[in-house]
């Protein structure tokens, strides 16, 4: 076996130390469990610290040895003395006459007589025996010990002390001494302990030790052993030398489990040190109590976690016909450490769990100290699968004596790095079995994750590596800092979670492949495992944020909100499933959809609708491919206003476009034989809409209706002006005719009033409201509209082209 450094020396016997204490604050109960006499080997290694570790280590295990065994027998079979004695007595004597001492005394004093006083012999039993003082001193010697280290507790921390398990010796010390064979010792017995006896403590154990004789009760020499031990025992350290010797201690070859339970209860008190509450829980349907479980709040909006300690958490992996059994046979995950938010997302249907918002996974191994800043393969590995298995993405390794990076050296598996950082790195790297300095502790040493080319993997897997070395300090500052730092680093990847919502789309049926050939269903299988049959038009393109960014599932649309394995918001309240897109008859159901979805103003509903059903066409019009310019040809000719629907600034080029689509639409309505026109009617008088606020509303103030209600900016606002008690129209005649804002000679011989514009615009509203509200436009109202629109050869300019025309800026 190889010689341990003295970096592992160091540590070992200071997490030792160390986890006296914090099992002592937090879990008392595993303190016999974790702690036990070793044979180890003779060299000391020394710190101020330790020796008092010791002495709260030393006084704690030896507490269950003295009262549960070692008193309860003394006390069964009590030491006794029993010296004779003669006394002179009256008759009736007590004790047993001693007839020739007596007759002697008689003929000596009264020749002849009887005698009036005879000699007796007497056997007077008492407990003041050396094994009952020592018994005694024991106790009281114990109590002061461990009312010492209270002290020192006080004065630290007055309200943990109250808690402490030593309270529970002092307790007991004091019943014991009650004992009534007791009682009369403990004057003596303060005696000798405060050196005002003429026998010493150790002259007492002395003569005990000599006076040992077959058949004594031999819970006195336990009690001899048991103070040698108080005295000699010592915390365990990792040596080798020619003298093993007993030593109290963890076992050595569970150092790793050890190293965990240091980081757990290490973290409670940092917690706690930083004034955070820390709530244990119990283990649930648990034999035993130890402490498994603690939850704390976390960042500067806090969020509640959970963080468990040698715990198995669920897999997403079963057994399957043929070779099903009875019990799972995946492997199990028992992350060391696991931290998760206490009220995580869940998709469910019914009593199945489809998925569970997964936590962060920790792992702490406590390696030996190398010369290789290779990290170890196997903890990576285990931690890798681990996450495949409960399907979780972050993860972070713990390493106690991990190396920073070699010059020109790079982890396995690691995945591109950006390398000035990889560069600062190699330069900051600390010689072997010397703590990481501060710049570099409070950083990982290094991230592990896919290749960016490789497909199999969870691109966004990432596995933290941590150096987290044991220190000889009680409040150590670099270790406080480096939990920190950790928990920023899990709060930040856990706090931004995403809502399950749907985001759904269809598949563009449109759409060809790079062949330009209409792509094929063969073949493909949905999440879970089932074949997808239909056609093309029949999936669903399905991201899934709340699992991971890059998520995206295809799902069928007879699945969609039914299948809660594909669907995750299947059950929601006021959810409706994605809609289809891409036909000419979608056109309508948008606006419905846009109706009925939308518990909004008239307006709001009006330009949503107007908007989708210009993304509808324009999709549509990249299938069927038409050139857009022979309908803008054909707006030019009938709006009969030759350059100026190319040149006014009243347009830009999205409103010519929309203008174009809305006249491919009215076309394909009619060739289709179609009897809604609601698409084109929005996207024509949306346009109207656009071009009133960059000129009309510009110059006009806010408008108010007859109730005093604030009236929005739209053609409805304008068509019913006349109708609401005639100060609309006025307020807008004021600031648009007379301010010079309106020519009403738009053409030789040809005029268009401001009230006439009005009147016209009155004539067409109540079609677009039914457009946007009905989904339905017939064809006679929407020749109405186009006449007003355009205006004919009977009736003059129309809305737009009049607009353009009259508009004075």
């Amino acid at each position: 076996m190889a010689q341990p450094t003295v970096a592992e020396r160091e540590a070992f016997i200071w997490m030792q130390g160390r986890m006296v204490e914090l099992l002592m604050r937090y879990d008392a109960q595993r303190f016999a469990e974790t702690f036990g006499e070793q044979i180890a080997e003779q060299e000391r290694f020394e710190h101020p610290l330790l020796e008092q570790y010791r002495r709260l280590a030393v006084l704690f295990y030896l507490r269950d040895e003295l009262f549960e065994t070692i008193l309860p027998r003394i006390k069964r079979r009590l030491s006794v003395a029993s010296p004779r004695e003669v006394q002179v007595e009256e008759l009736p004597p007590r004790g047993r006459i001693d007839w020739a001492r007596t007759i002697a005394a008689t003929w000596a004093n009264r020749p002849g007589e009887l005698p009036l006083d005879v000699h007796t012999r007497q056997r007077r039993r008492h407990f003041a025996t050396p094994e009952n003082l020592l018994t005694v001193a024991t106790l009281l010697e114990y109590r002061m010990a461990v009312q010492h280290l209270l002290a020192v507790e006080i004065a630290r921390d007055d309200m943990q002390a109250l808690r402490h398990p030593l309270n529970e010796i002092v307790d007991t010390c004091t019943r014991e001494l009650v004992f009534p064979q007791f009682v009369g010792l403990i004057n003596a017995a303060e005696e000798i302990l405060s050196g005002y006896s003429s026998q010493t403590i150790d002259e007492l154990e002395r003569s005990i030790a000599e006076q040992q004789i077959p058949g004594r009760n031999s819970a006195y020499d336990d009690l001899l052993i048991w103070r040698h031990k108080l005295a000699s025992l010592r915390l365990l350290d990792r040596t080798h030398n020619d003298e093993p010797l007993t030593m109290l201690g963890s076992s050595p070859s569970r150092d790793n489990y050890l190293y965990q339970m240091w980081i757990f209860y290490e973290l409670a008190a940092f917690l706690e040190y930083k004034g955070i509450e820390v709530k244990w829980e119990d283990r649930p349907n648990a034999s035993n109590t130890r402490r498994h479980t603690l939850s704390f709040d976390w960042g500067t909006e806090p969020v509640k976690y959970r963080m468990t300690h040698d715990l198995e958490i669920p897999i997403w992996w079963e057994d399957v016909p043929p070779l099903q059994i009875n019990k799972n046979s995946a492997p199990r995950v028992r992350p060391d450490f696991y931290i998760t938010r206490i009220e995580p997302q869940q998709v469910v249907d019914g009593a199945t769990k489809i998925w569970q918002e997964p936590g962060y996974m920790l792992d702490a191994k406590y390696y030996k100290p190398h010369t290789s800043a290779q990290a170890a393969s196997d903890p990576l590995k285990r931690m890798i699968a681990d996450l495949n298995l409960t399907g979780g993405r972050h993860g972070a390794l713990l390493f106690a004596f991990l190396q920073a990076a070699e010059p020109k050296s790079r982890p396995a598996f690691a995945g591109d790095d950006d390398q000035a950082h990889q560069e600062t790195r190699e330069a900051e790297q600390p010689k072997l079995d010397q703590p990481l300095s501060d710049q570099n502790l409070f950083k990982p040493l290094y991230q592990i994750q896919p290749l960016a080319t490789i497909q199999p993997s969870a691109p966004d897997m990432r596995v933290l590596l941590w150096q987290a070395q044991p220190q000889f300090a009680m409040d150590n500052q670099q270790l406080h800092q480096l939990f920190e730092t950790l928990l920023a680093h899990v709060h930040k990847q856990l706090s931004q979670r995403v809502a399950v919502r749907c985001h759904g789309v269809f598949l563009d049926q449109l759409s060809t492949n790079a062949h330009g050939q209409i792509a094929s269903i063969a073949g493909l299988v949905q999440r879970d495992g089932q074949q997808l049959a239909g056609s093309l038009d029949d999936l669903l393109l399905c991201p899934k944020p709340h699992i991971a960014p890059w998520r995206v599932d295809l799902v069928h649309v007879d699945d969609c909100c039914n299948n809660a394995m594909v669907c995750h918001i299947k059950g929601m309240d006021r959810v409706q499933p994605p809609r289809r897109l891409v036909e000419l008859q979608d056109v309508i159901d948008t606006i419905k959809a846009t109706r009925d979805s939308t518990k909004t103003p008239n307006q709001e509903i009006l330009e949503t609708a107007t908007t989708q059903v210009r993304m509808v066409v324009k999709r549509y019009q990249q299938f069927i491919q038409p050139n857009l310019a022979d309908y803008l040809a054909w707006l030019r000719n009938r709006l009969e206003i030759d350059d100026l629907f190319d040149e006014t600034p009243l347009f830009d080029s999205n409103s010519r476009e929309t203008l174009a689509l809305a006249r491919f639409l009215w076309e394909q309505t009619e060739q289709l034989r179609a009897a809604n026109f609601a698409g084109p009617t929005l996207l024509f008088t949306g346009v109207l809409e656009l071009i009133t606020r960059n000129t009309l509303y510009r110059v006009t103030p806010v408008l108010y209706g007859t109730n005093g209600k604030e009236l929005m900016q739209t053609l409805g606002t304008l068509g019913n002006a006349k109708f609401y008690g005639g100060q609309t129209f006025l307020t807008l005649e004021k600031h648009i005719v007379n301010n010079g804002h309106w020519n009403a000679n738009i053409a030789p011989g040809q005029q268009l009033p401001f009230t006439k514009w009005i009147d016209m615009l009155s004539q067409i509203v109540s079609i677009r409201n039914q457009a946007a509200h009905e989904a339905m436009v017939s064809k006679h109202n929407f020749e109405t509209l186009i006449q007003h629109y355009f205006g004919s050869l009977r009736y003059g300019y129309g809305l737009l082209n009049g607009l353009l025309l009259a508009w004075k800026p």
